[in-house]
């Protein structure tokens, strides 16, 4: 009886969330959060120590500064390579000390590559805007050149500087996220407890990897999925992309 009842209780609260989200809130998905991804971070990492962080595509610095907010023990290492970025982070970077601007794009290996620079800047990527990318933003997605720039792997950017500890990392680099990953092994193997990162169900970009794949690769290091936030859907309601929580579960305990 005590287990029904407690199988009855979960199972209003189940059905009131539904109400809520698809209701009062307009929400006819399932892939809904109702919980802002910056206010969860801080609650899943209580008591743990949070002195490094990485912000990949840091566009102007704006999620690095909520984060600084968050983590007022860290420092953010911001990675934006688009060049109309440059001088709105070094500003920002001469009155927080905290901040620290990174103009270099994240990958699984150390070189140049074209940084395809688009009429959007948040449309901005090293993968070409795909055909889906271009029926969602036909106006955002159009490239206007390709920009030669710098990429690192994290890994090899922490050893060439005093390798500071990392132990959260948010990722909105356009499709590029697992080999930006697949350049930080040593790290997500090590300090790395979060990672918050855009997720791709259906890839707008070429080459594109897909959540799947993130979400193994992710694993092989103990992270698992925790939530999900912001699902966009196109004008068909086919869910394109989101932002993920990945928790490392072998060294923070829920």
């Amino acid at each position: 009886m005590v287990r029904l009842r407690t199988f009855e209780r979960i199972n209003v609260t189940n059905q009131f969330s539904t109400f809520i989200k698809k209701r009062i809130l307009g929400k006819d998905k399932n892939l809904v959060s109702l919980y802002e991804p910056y206010q969860v971070m801080p609650r899943l990492l209580k008591g743990r120590e949070v002195t490094g962080i990485i912000d990949a595509g840091a566009s102007d610095g704006r999620i690095s500064k909520r984060l600084l907010e968050r983590f007022p023990a860290a420092h953010v290492y911001a990675f934006e390579p688009n060049p109309m970025y440059t001088d709105t982070l070094t500003k920002y970077a001469k009155v927080e000390p905290r901040f620290h601007p990174q103009f270099l794009a994240l990958s699984d290996r150390q070189g140049t590559a074209n940084l395809y620079i688009t009429e959007s800047p948040g449309c901005t990527s090293l993968l070409s805007p795909g055909k889906r990318m271009r029926q969602i933003c036909p106006q955002g997605a159009t490239v206007k050149h390709l920009e030669e720039i710098r990429v690192v792997t994290i890994d090899e950017w922490a050893k060439q500087n005093g390798n500071p500890a990392i132990q959260l990392m948010k990722f909105d680099i356009q499709g590029a996220e697992l080999k930006a990953l697949q350049g930080a092994t040593c790290l997500l193997g090590g300090p790395t407890l979060l990672v918050y990162a855009e997720i791709w169900f259906n890839p707008v970009y070429d080459g594109a990897a897909i959540y799947s794949e993130v979400d193994l690769f992710l694993r092989e290091f103990g992270f698992v999925l925790y939530d999900i936030f912001r699902p966009k859907y196109d004008r068909n309601g086919m869910i394109m992309w989101g932002n993920a929580i990945f928790l490392n579960l072998k060294q923070v305990a829920l």
